[in-house]
């Protein structure tokens, strides 16, 4: 590696080999928060069970290899493949994306099954100070209203006929905690109307499109979405229901 070149992770790669390779969905990059990888094997019945065994490296890139599948615990039939998965933890980000882990066979192929796993903001999630957030929960509707936990919610600028783009498109994300609670950063300048205020003391309106998936693990599951004014942000508690 020359003077000025990036560092470049080098991962001696044993048969079996199994790399997550985590991102930030805030900061774009890996993560520096408190994430712990979570090994477990799956019993009979379908339960899981922790497997310390198994070595987990994380690398100074932020990739999290399990460099060898050896087990202390043998199969039922020996030879026979068995099912594990690793789950990422952290008090700050949620694997949406993953809400059961990512699952994989040991003993694997010899080619390293690389997996890139974005990870979304909890509530608490210490954004810096000034991030225009928006604060709301994420329930069921009907009588019940259930919070929704582990809930995908993005942030975008209005699209549609009646809006115009002030920059180009952009994403925000963030997942519901256990009582449906979510902070979703909005940094980017949503939408504005075609025509502009009839009266110019009047703030031209900014318009956002906010979503909540209920299980994001699945495609086509349940959501719901709901359109809202940088008013409404620095207003009260926003409030989305998922059939």
């Amino acid at each position: 590696m020359t003077a000025g070149d990036a560092a470049v992770d080098t991962v001696r790669i044993a048969p079996g080999p199994v790399c997550l390779l985590p991102l930030d969905a805030f900061t774009g990059r890996a993560p520096v928060l408190q994430v712990t990888a979570v090994v477990e094997r799956r019993l009979a019945g379908g339960r899981w069970a922790a497997e310390d065994d198994v070595p987990v490296v994380a690398t100074p890139g932020g990739a999290i290899v399990l460099p060898s599948l050896a087990s202390a615990h043998p199969a039922p039939v020996p030879g026979a493949v068995q099912r594990l998965r690793i789950r990422l933890v952290s008090p700050y980000l949620l694997d949406a994306e993953h809400p059961g882990g990512v699952e994989f066979d040991a003993p694997a192929s010899t080619v390293p099954a690389v997996t890139r796993v974005r990870l979304y903001p909890l509530p608490a999630y210490p954004f810096p100070p000034g991030t225009r957030l928006l604060r709301g929960r994420v329930r069921r509707g009907g009588p019940a209203g259930a919070a929704v936990a582990g809930a995908a919610v993005s942030g975008r600028a209005r699209a549609d006929a009646g809006s115009v783009p002030r920059v180009a498109e952009w994403a925000e994300y963030a997942a519901t905690a256990r009582d449906g609670a979510f902070r979703l950063p909005l940094r980017r300048p949503g939408s504005k109307p075609p025509l502009p205020a009839p009266d110019p003391a009047v703030p031209e309106a900014e318009w956002f499109t906010v979503t909540a998936l209920a299980d994001p693990g699945r495609p086509g599951g349940p959501e719901a979405s709901i359109h809202l004014t940088a008013q409404d942000i620095s207003g009260t508690e926003q409030l989305i229901e998922i059939p």
